[in-house]
């Protein structure tokens, strides 16, 4: 007989176990059935290299989430019950910018420790960022309301927008680059770099149009919210959701893999594994995948010729990245304490070779000079043994290479990013490094085969597929063109990086099968 459950998820991505978190706090049986031996998707943290040293392969340091009721307000009892800790930086730099001069620049939580560091370059463009931050506090209020829920109507939004005051100033800035607004508030170019480098950790270049909102976004969310990594690595976030899933009664299977969903007169009734075995859901399935695979999964007929037109024409990101997972003797030294405690520390060349770089991407052509780097263990030992250290470097690279190919290339150009590196954290050599892993673009996308081309973001982060539109209209809302079939995860919104953001997905499944959400998460652990 085959295995019945009320809902069955599909991918143990944090947002699957997210989804699948909230509908089993509120009663329903729920199986998480994810393809590979390990949970969480990108938030992960797995020994790649040297025993005892735990590495994030994909995402590490949690912004986004910060701000997500899921955390805010404990809502699964993450922190209370199921063992989730955070540290955050929130006496040093959450991020430090590093310029081939020597010049840095520096993200505080605190405002005045932000404006302090802008002020060593342009006093007057410290005075615009405190300006400007003050000022993008209350969009960032207005805008948050909508992130972790199911999003306004796109129309609605817009007309919401459009009245006096500076509602308007977000709406241009949905319709301008990054760049294009940096413009607008600062003159100093090593200010505007600084800015566009940290706005560029959602996968966007300065100059693409349609990502100038971001920074409207990212800017108040560090102040207000803070940066934070979670203890014993980013995985710990999914084992977290995993344990919660488990004692509200739920099943997770690894090494399963999904061959098709399941339908019976226009409803997803289940899924059939690639072994054969079938497993039953009485009332919703749940894919936490991208939606491109849901031809495959689901069917074209099913979905329809405008839905599959709609899904075949969304945009991936414009570049992916190289990640570099390092076992260290000891931590990076940098000349100057600040750096040395900043949680992000971003390289970055100044404004004109920056966005060269950025332009390169759309041709193939590698980069090697401007890494983000994090050394977790700085806030968190519990990652290496006593006295050591782990590095996560991430370089922004082209998925598609001009020259070779990634298998042929990766080591040789993550040889050049730490070599590169190096100048800056001048005692990282091969002395001080015990072991390294490197992730090209092509190993993602062999290690998660919804991350197409290497895009842990499915999608490309722009306006055109943000809020309701994100992946399109027609599936802004988490539902799919069969009764019972819901999507989830980075193609839904608010899009890729550990957000959290499958809670408005499990909001729509409540509202569909007659739960009310705030009883859920009201009602204690």
């Amino acid at each position: 007989m085959p295995n019945t459950h009320d809902v069955v998820v599909i991918g143990a991505g944090h947002n699957g176990l997210t989804a699948a978190a909230y509908l089993a706090k509120a009663g329903l049986d729920v199986a998480v059935v994810e393809r590979q031996s390990y949970l969480g998707g990108g938030a992960i943290t797995l020994e790649t290299n040297v025993p005892e040293f735990k590495h994030d392969l994909a995402s590490t340091a949690h912004i986004f989430i910060q701000a997500n009721p899921l955390l805010r307000n404990d809502e699964l009892g993450l922190k209370s019950k199921h063992g989730l800790k955070y540290v955050y930086a929130d006496e040093h730099p959450c991020v430090s910018v590093v310029f081939p001069g020597g010049e840095h620049l520096s993200f505080y939580r605190d405002l005045d420790k932000t404006c302090a560091s802008i002020a060593t370059v342009s006093p007057r463009d410290a005075e615009a960022y405190r300006r400007f931050a003050t000022w993008a506090q209350p969009i960032l209020g207005m805008l948050i309301g909508g992130f972790f829920g199911p999003p306004p109507p796109f129309g609605g939004l817009f007309a919401q927008l459009d009245q006096p005051g500076p509602g308007r100033d977000l709406l241009r800035a949905m319709q301008m680059s990054c760049l294009d607004v940096l413009d607008d508030w600062f003159e100093n170019d090593i200010v505007k770099a600084f800015l566009a480098r940290y706005v560029s950790e959602i996968i966007v270049g300065p100059d693409d149009v349609g990502t100038g909102s971001f920074l409207f976004i990212m800017v108040p969310l560090v102040h207000t919210f803070g940066m934070g990594i979670p203890v014993g690595g980013s995985g710990a976030l999914s084992a977290a959701l995993a344990r919660c899933v488990e004692a509200n009664g739920g099943t997770i299977l690894t090494n399963s893999t999904v061959a098709k969903v399941n339908l019976a007169g226009g409803r997803a009734t289940g899924v059939t594994l690639e072994s054969g075995e079938t497993i039953l859901a009485k009332k919703a399935v749940i894919g936490d995948v991208n939606v491109k695979q849901l031809p495959g999964l689901v069917g074209a007929d099913t979905l329809g010729e405008d839905f599959v037109r709609q899904t075949n024409n969304t945009k991936a990101s414009v570049f992916a990245g190289v990640n570099i997972n390092l076992a260290l003797s000891e931590a990076p030294k940098y000349g100057d304490p600040e750096l040395d405690k900043s949680l992000l520390v971003e390289l970055c060349g100044y404004l004109p070779q920056m966005r060269q770089a950025f332009d390169g991407f759309k041709y193939g052509l590698p980069a090697t000079e401007m890494p983000g780097v994090v050394c977790a263990t700085n806030l968190d030992p519990t990652r290496a043994p006593d006295g050591k250290h782990t590095l996560y470097a991430f370089q922004y690279e082209p998925y598609d290479l001009a020259q070779g190919t990634w298998d042929e290339r990766k080591e040789e150009i993550a040889d050049a990013v730490i070599a590169n590196y190096s100048q800056y954290a001048t005692n990282i050599n091969s002395a001080t490094i015990l072991g390294r892993t490197v992730t090209s673009p092509a190993d993602l996308a062999r290690m998660n085969i919804s991350w197409m081309h290497g895009d842990p973001l499915h999608l490309r982060n722009m306006i055109g597929q943000y809020f309701s539109h994100r992946p399109f209209a027609e599936a802004g809302y988490y539902r799919l063109p069969a009764e019972a079939l819901y999507l989830c995860g980075p193609s839904t919104h608010p899009g890729g990086g550990v957000t959290g953001g499958a809670r408005a997905a499990a909001m729509i499944v409540m509202e569909d099968l007659g739960i009310d959400f705030e009883r859920v998460v009201d009602s204690g652990f």
